[in-house]
């Protein structure tokens, strides 16, 4: 074998290595059903200790926040993996802090939910961030969706009330200055996105987001 082949053959396992550790967090999601998870709903999987009563109140939840999120943008025609962790611990094995995370990678979507996370605002939030990744790919979503405005989007179905928009004392440069800094993912970086898309019509999201991934400006789509 040349010299070139090997080089080629050994930066692509390495790739290949680094992939899956980058990715370790979205592959444990894919292969969640060879877990101690329970599918406890199509897609949804919680951890084998929750109780009967536990389950049943769970699913509420996730069907209420579901609901918000329709509500507000239309119909989701995302159905990402939902996996519902026990503890802090059990959180971080996928990558997810106390409350919640999705994955969105080339693999498909993923959120998961600490034992803090296990509410309507942060399931119904969790939930944009799919449903904005599944509609727009994982590629045009990466290049093409500034994370301010990804997170400020599923502010608007999120109510905790740091996020409420008479709760946020920010001075305008404050709020600007999320457009060119990188997000933080401080209180006031959360703020800043939520004021940012205020006057967005929630009505019209996706088909903005079809406009952006058909080529056109995030910022003209949006008049932001």
């Amino acid at each position: 074998m040349s010299k070139f082949r090997l080089s080629v053959l050994y930066f692509t396992g390495a790739m290949l290595l680094l992939s899956g550790f980058t990715q370790r967090h979205a592959l444990a999601c894919e292969f969640i059903e060879y877990s101690n998870y329970l599918e406890i709903s199509p897609n949804v999987f919680a951890h084998a200790s929750f109780t009967s009563d536990q389950k049943e109140k769970l699913l509420a939840t996730i069907n209420l926040a579901k609901f918000r999120v329709n509500n507000t943008f239309g119909s989701m025609v995302s159905a990402p993996k939902v996996v519902v962790a026990s503890n802090v611990e059990e959180a971080a094995n996928f990558g997810s802090n106390a409350y919640g995370t999705a994955l969105l990678t080339p693999l498909g979507q993923c959120i998961v939910f600490g034992p803090k996370g296990q509410n309507i605002d942060v399931i119904a939030h969790e939930y944009v961030h799919a449903e904005v990744h599944f509609r727009m790919g994982w590629l045009h979503h990466l290049l093409n969706i500034p994370t301010w405005f990804n997170e400020g989007i599923a502010l608007l179905v999120d109510f905790r009330k740091p996020y409420l928009l008479e709760n946020i004392n920010l001075t305008l440069k404050d709020i600007e200055s999320v457009r060119v800094s990188r997000f933080d993912f401080s209180i006031s970086s959360y703020q800043a996105s939520r004021v940012l898309v205020e006057d967005i019509d929630k009505t019209k999201l996706y088909q903005g987001l079809e406009k952006i991934k058909q080529g056109q400006d995030i910022h003209s789509v949006f008049a932001l």
